[in-house]
């Protein structure tokens, strides 16, 4: 790849007219990046598995998989800003290989299918990639990620910035803490939990979470492209970490039920968890309980949020009660609570 003429990043939010790619566009948070991007005026490209389930007008659609580079061409096509949202989310079912193909070795992939370098390659990883927390996180807290997810994830950040030392492509590396919001169908099982009161908390909903609206998230991806420096590494996040009781006891009173009250000591319900994955696999039905999800409501993921707020600007404006509320509405009015 030539670097010699890499254009140099502009102050403020992307320019109307900026031309874009986004990777991963029918996913929760590429998809609502793209829709964004082409309400600012952004020429916007797509790259997508599955053009069916792609929902974003306006769009230049470009179907392809980053875990088969085969599957897609080059971009002749210049771009100035290059967003890789594509993931694949550690769920019961999918094995590491699969993780390996798509988070840790896509996002070079996609790098080597650019015929000339944009201004800006964002890659959206995740705050997991730091694994659990005694105390408040930031972009300089060693990684000890747990689990194939959060290491390929990793992996894809160091093979990414790896490739940006040889080839001079400037990445910036944007960490997303716990996204939620309207349309997100990972969030829905722990809303409908709530709402049926089958929800039971893990080690007294102790367990420290970073909840982070999609709007917020969308605006703090948009600065790192605008106004992110090559080769760092920024976290976003809420306005705040909470237990994982305070985010529970919000969805309960945003749908109109009882806070919930039971709880399962820890290595109970990764007992449960156990069994229940067993059961899934023999009915190839997705467990209620995973191991995954019992370290996640069990654990410490606060994070601080500092450097996004002093280096991009980022300045997240939706509170706690007000994302849950607009999440449950959205929910219900979809029907998709029942």
């Amino acid at each position: 790849m030539n670097h010699r003429n890499i254009p140099q990043l502009t102050t403020g939010q992307l320019q109307a007219e900026t031309r874009v790619l986004v990777a991963g566009a029918t996913g929760f948070i590429g998809r609502n990046l793209a829709a964004a991007l082409v309400a600012r005026g952004c020429h916007v490209t797509v790259l997508v598995r599955d053009p069916a389930r792609l929902d974003t007008d306006g769009a230049r659609v470009v179907t392809g998989d980053l875990a088969d580079p085969d599957s897609f061409g080059r971009f002749d096509a210049p771009f100035d800003v290059v967003f890789n949202c594509a993931g694949l989310l550690g769920t019961w079912d999918t094995t590491a290989a699969e993780m390996q193909a798509v988070n840790a070795n896509g996002p070079v992939t996609l790098a080597h299918k650019l015929s000339q370098p944009p201004r800006c390659f964002v890659h959206v990883s995740t705050v997991g990639v730091s694994g659990p927390l005694t105390d408040l996180a930031d972009e300089d807290t060693p990684c000890h990620p747990v689990g194939s997810y959060q290491a390929t994830k990793l992996a894809g950040e160091q093979q990414l910035l790896e490739e940006a030392t040889g080839s001079g492509l400037p990445v910036v590396i944007a960490r997303p803490s716990f996204t939620y919001g309207p349309g997100d169908t990972h969030k829905l099982a722990l809303f409908r939990a709530v709402k049926k009161k089958r929800f039971a908390f893990v080690g007294g909903g102790r367990g420290i979470l970073h909840p982070l609206f999609i709007d917020d998230l969308v605006a703090g991806i948009q600065l790192c492209a605008a106004v992110g420096q090559a080769g760092q590494v920024y976290i976003l996040g809420g306005e705040r970490p909470v237990t994982v009781r305070e985010l529970v006891n919000e969805i309960a009173d945003a749908v109109d039920v009882p806070r919930p009250r039971l709880s399962l000591p820890v290595p109970l319900a990764r007992l449960a968890a156990t069994v229940l994955e067993l059961a899934g696999r023999l009915t190839n039905r997705p467990p209620p309980l995973t191991q995954s999800r019992v370290t996640l409501m069990s654990s410490n993921y606060g994070y601080s949020i500092a450097k996004a707020r002093s280096q991009l600007g980022y300045a997240p404006s939706v509170d706690l009660a007000t994302g849950i509320r607009r999440t449950a509405a959205a929910y219900q009015a979809a029907g998709l609570m029942q």
